[in-house]
């Protein structure tokens, strides 16, 4: 027997290693080995099995030297899935095989046997296992030898008398968690003189089932020195316990809804359940107007896989959009429901991991590395604002585009594929016009909710008529924020681009200051004083002078982020404001919390960049601006217009989706640019003719 093993190197091309005669009832597609490359040894993946060797082979193939899974990390349709990105986006096989795995999945690892029911022990390896119920590998290889441990396992698990899983050992020390339980009524043995301890005692005479140290220290100020002089005593226990990683805690959890689905709703979802039913590939194209309830269709259709037994993928856009998506499934179908995405962390992503391999989540949401996570009988992917840029991985290998890779594990797991916008990106809508996609439609906002007002303003004009040319606001979106407030309604603010200032020019002799990398022009960041590219992440102090021609008139120009959370701070003073963009979610779970805090009405202005355009859903938001609605236009890239049109009347739909209605101010210096024309008045399909 002979396996193709791919390495994690720049190499494109499997090698072909022979298997040792004791493993050939083990080795199976999708497993990990040790196998020799050159001079070093190498792990790799199994992603084929034959019966002979190469035909211009002559010599003789050497043999790998273990297997490091007994269980498969992938199963064949996701290795088939894998090879395809490999080929389409000209990317090494081990490469793209090595960006599906966490990086927190070390090596070094563990496996759970655990006996099925159809045991019985014939002999003293099979009573061992029957009597334990549940052992580790490393314990059998000690008692009967890793070749024998190994051997047998493999076959019975074959046999379907054990349940194997990779546990896998997290990297880094992780820090253990304590549950500080009190032994109430000694106080009296605590010394006079003791008075930290006297102090601690006291608090935790609050808690008789005990507190979490974590807690004692953030709210109460007590720390481990004075908790373990208390256990020396034997005045409290310290109970270890698993941390709480539930990436979702923070998120604002709202009342769940009874909500029945319109007649519009009802046609796309018993299609989208017929296809399922079918167990056929489908790909859809849910056409929903913002606001129009695309969400309760996915809910439902992802309910119907589930009574199939079948797993489901949901695909969002924005790290941002996932935790509030992920609730709404969460509130629904319980703890089945994992987050994923590339802002979790250490053991959130490893556990998560795990968690997804041993099918204990049925339904993942998340961005795009989600769509190759290993989820076993894949029923359903929905794809949702499937226009959006962010889709696409531009940064390493495999540089691919979650949409299309979507389309194609679809094709592999014989699953229906739902892409749902408001807007689809050019392609799509060539694709569900020449009938590649079946369409499904929704024309109308969901119950009461109405479109918005829309208001679009000239800011040209605004500026002859003012003679004011710091203001980034209207007389107009002015009015508008005071009359929201005072009927104590949220707002949302859309400005797409961050820092302080995009660039820095000198009057004198027009230098302007560029990154040395990429030649972007870099941005001021007044929070920290500093130049930066947005591009590629490069800093640079701030000039003082200009480093051609010596000037000290130095000009910022254009408007960012924080200059605007500035002008906001400045007139509306004592309004809570939360600026979104890639400078304040840097840190863990900064996205979560900061939509958490603004859905529970701490903030009532959200000002942000493009991460809060689409498919957030707060329905005290009932006024929108947007400060600068052309910025993209200048960007030198063809897609421009399309990502303008699309983004203004995304962050639009953000307002009025409750009862009460909305308002739109759209400021714009090209009024009368077809994008920005078509999106202030929600004509989608003018748009797309005339492009």
């Amino acid at each position: 027997m002979y396996v193709e093993i791919v390495f994690p190197l720049s190499l494109d091309q499997a090698f072909t290693y022979s298997v040792p005669d004791e493993l050939n009832d083990v080795v199976q597609v999708g497993q990990r080995v040790i196998a020799s490359l050159g001079r070093r040894k190498q792990q790799g993946m199994i992603i084929g099995i034959k019966s002979d060797p190469p035909s211009d082979f002559t010599g003789k193939l050497k043999s790998f030297e273990n297997i490091v899974d007994p269980v498969p990390v992938f199963g064949g349709k996701l290795i088939n899935l894998l090879k395809w990105m490999s080929r389409y986006y000209f990317t090494p096989l081990g490469k793209v095989i090595q960006s599906a795995i966490p990086s927190d999945a070390r090596l070094k690892k563990e496996i759970i046997i655990q006996a099925t029911a159809l045991l019985h022990g014939s002999d003293e390896f099979t009573r061992f296992i029957e009597n334990h119920r549940v052992v580790r590998m490393s314990a059998l290889k000690r008692k009967f030898g890793a070749e024998i441990a190994l051997t047998r396992v493999g076959r019975l698990q074959r046999q379907g008398l054990l349940e194997l899983e990779n546990e896998f050992e997290f990297k880094g020390t992780r820090g253990k968690h304590y549950l500080v339980v009190p032994d109430l009524g000694r106080d009296s043995e605590i010394p006079t003189n003791a008075r930290a301890q006297q102090r601690a005692f006291d608090v935790l005479n609050d808690f008789p089932e005990g507190i979490a140290l974590d807690k004692l220290k953030e709210e109460h100020e007590v720390y481990m020195p004075i908790i373990k002089k208390l256990a020396d005593r034997g005045l409290v226990k310290l109970q270890e316990v698993e941390p709480d990683i539930d990436p979702l805690k923070d998120y604002h959890r709202p009342p769940p809804k009874d909500i029945q689905l319109n007649h519009e709703q009802q046609i796309a979802y018993n299609e989208v359940k017929r296809s399922i039913d079918e167990h056929i590939f489908t790909p859809f194209m849910l056409f929903g107007v913002a606001g129009s309830g695309k969400t309760e269709v996915y809910l439902n259709a992802t309910a119907h896989a589930l009574e199939q037994g079948r797993s489901i993928i949901i695909l969002v856009p924005e790290i941002a959009l996932a935790p509030q998506i992920a609730y709404r499934f969460q509130s629904r179908f319980g703890n089945i429901v994992a987050l994923w995405h590339s802002g979790l962390k250490g053991a959130e992503r490893l556990w998560t991991w795990q968690q997804i391999q041993k099918s204990r989540f049925r339904i993942v949401v998340g961005a795009r590395s989600a769509v190759l996570t290993p989820l076993s009988d894949l029923g359903l992917i929905i794809v949702d604002e499937e226009q959006e840029n962010s889709y696409k991985q531009q940064d390493t290998e495999p540089r691919y585009h979650a949409r299309d890779v979507a389309l194609v594990r679809g094709r592999e797991e014989k699953a229906v594929v739902l892409l749902g916008s408001a807007t689809p990106s050019l392609e799509t809508y060539f694709n569900l016009s020449s009938g590649r996609y079946k369409g499904l439609h929704l024309t109308k906002r969901w119950e009461k909710a109405k479109p918005p007002l829309v208001d679009l303003v000239d800011m040209g004009a605004e500026r002859e008529e003012t003679r004011d040319y710091s203001n980034p606001f209207s007389r107009k979106l002015i009015s508008a924020i005071h009359e929201t407030l005072e009927n104590d309604k949220q707002v949302i603010l859309f400005q797409n681009r961050r820092g302080y200032a995009p660039v820095i020019t000198c009057k004198d002799c027009n230098w302007t200051m560029a990154c040395p990398h990429d030649e972007m022009s870099l941005t001021y960041h007044k929070i920290g004083n500093k130049m930066r590219c947005h591009f590629c992440d490069f800093e640079a102090p701030t000039p003082s002078s200009c480093p051609e021609c010596r000037s000290l008139d130095l000009k910022f120009g254009g408007m960012g982020t924080q200059m605007v959370e500035e002008a906001l701070e400045s007139q509306f003073s004592d309004v809570p404001i939360c600026r979104m963009d890639m400078d304040t979610t840097r840190g863990k779970g900064a996205h979560t919390k900061l939509l958490g805090d603004f859905a529970r009405g701490q903030y009532k202005i959200l000002l942000g960049t493009q991460m809060i355009a689409k498919g957030l859903d707060f329905e005290n938001v009932t006024l929108v601006g947007v400060i600068n609605a052309d910025s993209g236009l200048h960007f030198p890239d063809f897609r421009s217009r399309e990502t303008t049109f699309q983004l203004v009347y995304q962050v639009s739909g953000r307002s009025g989706r409750g009862e009460h209605p909305g308002r739109v101010v759209v400021q714009s210096w090209m009024p009368d640019d077809i994008s920005i024309q078509c999106a202030t008045r929600t004509d989608v399909k003018l748009f797309y003719k005339v492009n």
